[in-house]
């Protein structure tokens, strides 16, 4: 893909976010609905097991992902978050905006 048909972005590489790699998936995993309830309830999870280290990784990540997808439909969201190991499927930009919520006001 060229940046035309990326809308002028990079196209996206999962291997340019390694601590998303890393922890979502272990949160955001396949049986997560039925452990945690909802995304952001397993991301509160994963703030509450890590350190102050990798939640400052994780949030850093996540807000430069979020910017790389801004703007584009809900389903390339949705590719990427499965590209990066995750089987979370978010059907609405709130959904994302909960997991903005939580790591934006993690203590670290």
């Amino acid at each position: 893909m060229n940046e035309r048909q990326t809308g002028g972005k990079k196209a996206f590489d999962p291997a340019d976010y390694p601590t998303l790699r890393d922890y979502l998936p272990g949160y955001l995993h396949q049986d997560f609905g039925a452990e945690y309830g909802t995304a952001a309830a397993a991301v509160k999870a994963f703030v509450d097991d890590a350190s102050g280290d990798e939640i400052v990784q994780v949030r850093e990540e996540w807000r430069a992902w979020r910017a790389h997808f801004a703007g584009r439909p809900i389903e390339e969201t949705q590719a990427a978050l499965n590209a990066l190991g995750c089987a979370w499927r978010p059907l609405s930009e709130e959904e994302l905006k909960s997991v903005d919520e939580i790591l934006s006001h993690a203590q670290t």
